[in-house]
């Protein structure tokens, strides 16, 4: 099963380091991280891939965020 880590997939799809977006903008990373849970769970509805997303702890705590990680079926957090 493959491994997602949030923050990877983050930086991949915006071509900057987190914490370079997080210096620039807190709430624009929060934003950021609330898109990019929401396109790992509509990736694995659309094509049923099996993997797991590995997400901070922290990222829990904003309620968006929770109510989407319930969404995928194999979260791991660290």
């Amino acid at each position: 099963m493959p491994n997602i880590k949030l923050y990877d997939y983050i930086e991949h799809k915006t071509g900057s380091g987190i914490s370079d977006i997080i210096a620039d903008s807190p709430e624009r990373f929060r934003v950021i991280r609330t898109e990019a849970l929401r396109d790992l769970v509509v990736m694995n509805r659309i094509a049923g891939t099996d993997y797991t997303v590995e997400i901070p702890r922290e990222t829990l705590e904003d309620s968006e965020c929770a109510r989407l990680a319930k969404e995928i079926p194999h979260i791991l957090t660290v």
